[in-house]
């Protein structure tokens, strides 16, 4: 597998989810539990995510259209710098649609990791379970 797709629809306009996908002060709230920084929203700007229990995770910014696309690289082992061989590619599209925004998510390049087949693999489906549960999170931290 070398490409997870996620959609979900969010009862919240494109210019609050966007606020949520870009800003640290709601990073820190639905996606990492211990806080988030962004340097600068544009592309080589790093975001990094927090977790009490796993640690940091460090993205850097690839692509940034304001309330429509987002996207970012970053590494699988967490606390090192986003490099290839080691990161793969996450996009967030958003599109308006019945008075809320669908959120479309796609992590790609897990293929492109240097690790064995098998290490891809896993890697790749705890992240289906991943973005499965932080998608709901952020849905619920919007609607609430």
């Amino acid at each position: 597998m070398d490409r997870i797709e996620r959609d979900v629809l969010i009862n919240a306009s494109p210019q609050r989810v966007w606020n949520a996908l870009t800003s640290a002060e709601h990073l820190g709230t639905w996606f990492g539990d211990a806080g988030a920084t962004v340097s600068a929203l544009e592309p080589g700007g790093e975001v990094t995510l927090t977790w009490a229990e796993h640690g940091i995770g460090r993205a850097i910014i690839e692509k940034v259209e304001p309330e429509s696309f987002f996207s970012w690289r970053w590494s699988g082992p967490l606390g090192v710098e986003p490099v290839p061989g080691n990161a793969t590619l996450v996009e967030f599209t958003l599109t308006p649609q019945d008075g809320g925004t669908l959120l479309q998510v796609v992590e790609s390049g897990f293929t492109e990791l240097d690790l064995p087949s098998e290490e891809q693999e896993k890697y790749a489906s705890g992240n289906v379970d991943g973005w499965g549960h932080e998608l709901d999170e952020l849905r619920e931290y919007l609607e609430k």
